[in-house]
């Protein structure tokens, strides 16, 4: 009986770390506290974009959830699907490379960097 309640003791914290880290959730739109990669896997990054202020992007591997200097999130698909570097809608763009993010909104592009 002890030897049961040792064990339960124990795997309650690995069962908290496993639900912290799961596939993601499609419908979800908070951040995370990791850094973001463009390899697809999942974290979040602040990037500064000049005298624009910063974007905060959430990498979900197959799309993206944009925060930018408004606090406006916009969940922004890979384009085209199979990859993992540009992500976009009518009316935004967002291209990741190495520690740069090119983020286009209504037409004006920013450079931004970590």
């Amino acid at each position: 009986m002890r030897r049961t309640i040792r064990i339960a003791l124990l795997a309650v914290p690995f069962a908290c770390l496993a639900a912290c880290v799961g596939e993601g959730d499609a419908g979800s739109t908070h951040a995370t506290a990791s850094a973001a990669e463009p390899s697809g896997r999942p974290g979040t990054t602040t990037y500064r974009c000049g005298e624009d202020g910063s974007i905060t992007v959430e990498n979900r591997s197959s799309d993206v959830v944009l925060t930018d200097m408004t606090g406006e999130a916009v969940t922004l698909p890979a384009a085209p699907a199979e990859q993992r570097s540009r992500y976009g809608i009518p009316g935004y763009a967002l291209v990741l490379e190495g520690n740069n993010a090119l983020f286009v909104k209504g037409g004006k592009p920013m450079d931004c960097a970590r």
